[in-house]
């Protein structure tokens, strides 16, 4: 048994790799990660696809991902165009197990990441990725890296299994940005009223940038993108838009929260 454990020890750090120091017992040797809380140290997600690029991916919050400051963020779908977003602030030992288990059970380093070595085609295909930064180095991997067909989700599944205690997360601040639309008579409608809301939107998409908001439209535009199709659009006056709604170490790409 003691030489199976240091056989697996080995296999860990090579993985990793790292090499302990000439006398440094391998069973001593850490899992260490970067502790910002902008600093991603896992991350199950979804990407590429014909709408890569779409201005609605900014409201988008990936699967599972386990951030520096040990926050687990992530999804679950309860019903059409309806998600909950989940949050728990977990222990170093619960890292410490996903990781390993990642590592010795799931042999994540022996896959490689190969979609971007396929053929060119018309229609960019959703690709799973996943995403590990731990010991000051980062492996990632795809589909196309060689997995079986239950790979993914098995570790999709563990990494929301993570926290033993989830929170519905709902922002206190979030970047909200405009973008105007031609009417759409298939797309759901959500009357918006500047004045009583006081956020203008054909003033936020005339400028084209990001405004930074921590008032009462952080959760009510969150709540209506989280149970609406992402096609939804928001009248104001007689102009439609679609809204991005950023929430720096939730969504996938928001910048961070500006300085205090």
């Amino acid at each position: 048994m003691k030489r199976l454990l240091c056989l697996l020890s080995m296999m860990f750090l090579a993985a990793c790799g790292s090499t302990p120091d000439e006398g440094t017992p391998i069973a001593s040797s850490p899992i260490n990660w970067d502790r910002s809380p902008t600093t991603v140290i896992f991350r199950a997600d979804v990407e590429g696809g014909a709408d890569a690029e779409d201005f609605l991916n900014r409201n988008e919050v990936p699967p599972c991902t386990v951030y520096g400051d040990n926050r687990v963020v992530w999804t679950n779908e309860i019903g059409p165009f309806t998600t909950q977003v989940l949050w728990d602030q977990v222990s170093d030992d619960q890292i410490h197990q996903f990781i390993t288990d990642l590592t010795i059970n799931k042999q994540i380093y022996t896959y490689a990441a190969r979609a971007n070595l396929e053929p060119a085609s018309a229609d960019s295909p959703a690709v799973e990725t996943l995403t590990i930064f731990v010991n000051g180095q980062q492996h990632i991997t795809d589909a196309f890296g060689g997995w079986n067909m239950d790979y993914y989700r098995s570790i999709l599944d563990r990494c929301r299994q993570i926290s033993t205690a989830p929170v519905l997360f709902e922002p206190s601040g979030a970047w909200v940005s405009a973008l105007a639309q031609d009417y759409d008579f298939n797309a759901p409608i959500v009357v918006w009223d500047s004045a009583a809301s006081g956020l203008n939107l054909a003033e936020l998409a005339a400028s084209g940038q990001r405004k930074w908001i921590t008032d009462r439209n952080v959760v009510v535009l969150w709540n209506t993108l989280r149970s609406s199709p992402p096609s939804t659009q928001f009248v104001e006056g007689d102009a439609q838009y679609v809204i991005g709604l950023e929430v720096p170490g939730v969504t996938r790409a928001a910048p961070p929260a500006p300085a205090s």
